[in-house]
């Protein structure tokens, strides 16, 4: 894998001084919007988004080594207000139809004018792509991993980290039983390490299962768990177990913010400060205490020539 000072350095900044990863993610825009409508609340104006966004962003980047923030609501916004603190890390995703219900998307498209380059002017320390994917799909597989590759290949060029998120999903009319469901997520993450991410963010593949995935990321892959809107007694469980497993670390979002989607801007900022903050501290916590730091996993990084910047 290739391994650069700029890729080592871009996912120091993600981790934090301990190599652990304490990962907030605010880049929802479809699920966002679902949420919304679901405990009865009208669509946000775009301002209203913003708004929203960077009150989360704010009440918990103090307790996190890395934000996730949209390019088109947040992410500008938030440096621009100085919502993030000087040491909490920004990360942008790169795809176009957002964070909604994966499996309703099978392929993954780009956003428009959005590429890693900007994002390392911006100030990103990485980007992240999230990725429909079925590893006994070939017709799915295939152009998925290219575009993965291409995300990869697009990151590395910029010096920044790009953070996969591959989402194991069921076909229409299909059910799959637990233990295929973690033999899918295991092979996603032997299939995908090949494409050179930096971080893989995976799913929780079921009890028992976290070594197995923690072998397939191979040597080279530091690798998170994802939340995917698990209640907070049920994730506590499930982090603990892929940081013991060999996980650096966690990037959570709706678990974390969910409560404070109500239609009282004052009621909100209290959950935030009195549920969202303290929970996000708590389980940091528990990662630091069970995870693999990214470096520990990798090993030394080749220190480049004398001349490596002619």
């Amino acid at each position: 894998m290739s391994w650069t000072a700029a890729r080592a350095r871009a996912l120091d900044e993600i981790a934090g001084p301990d190599g652990v990863i304490v990962g907030a993610a605010v880049d929802h825009r479809d699920s966002l919007g679902v949420a919304m409508r679901k405990r009865g609340l009208p669509d946000p104006t775009p301002q209203q988004l913003t708004e929203l966004k960077l009150r989360v962003a704010q009440a918990l980047a103090p307790a996190a080594t890395v934000v996730l923030l949209d390019a088109e609501h947040s992410a500008a916004q938030a440096l621009a207000a100085g919502v993030l603190p000087g040491d909490t890390a920004l990360v942008i995703p790169l795809e176009a139809q957002g964070y909604g219900d994966s499996g309703d998307l099978r392929l993954t498209s780009f956003l428009p004018g959005w590429t890693p380059a900007k994002a390392a002017t911006l100030g990103a320390s990485g980007c992240k792509l999230l990725l429909p994917y079925r590893p006994d799909l070939p017709d799915q597989r295939g152009p998925q991993a290219q575009t993965a590759q291409a995300a990869a290949d697009a990151c590395r060029e910029a010096g920044i980290v790009l953070v996969l998120e591959p989402i194991v999903f069921a076909r229409d009319g299909e059910e799959l039983a637990p233990e295929r469901y973690a033999e899918l997520v295991v092979e996603t993450a032997r299939q995908l390490r090949e494409v050179d991410p930096g971080i893989l963010k995976l799913q929780y593949p079921g009890a028992g299962a976290c070594g197995a995935l923690d072998e397939a990321c191979g040597p080279d892959t530091p690798w998170v768990l994802l939340g995917g809107g698990a209640d907070q007694a049920t994730l506590e469980g499930q982090i603990e177990e892929a940081c013991a497993a060999g996980a650096s670390g966690f990037v959570v979002g709706r678990t974390l913010w969910d409560g404070a989607l109500v239609d009282d801007d004052d009621a909100s900022r209290a959950y935030l400060r009195d549920t969202s903050g303290p929970y996000l501290e708590r389980i940091g916590a528990l990662a630091r205490a069970h995870a693999r730091p990214w470096r520990e996993r990798v090993g030394p990084i080749p220190a480049p020539p004398a001349d490596w910047y002619r």
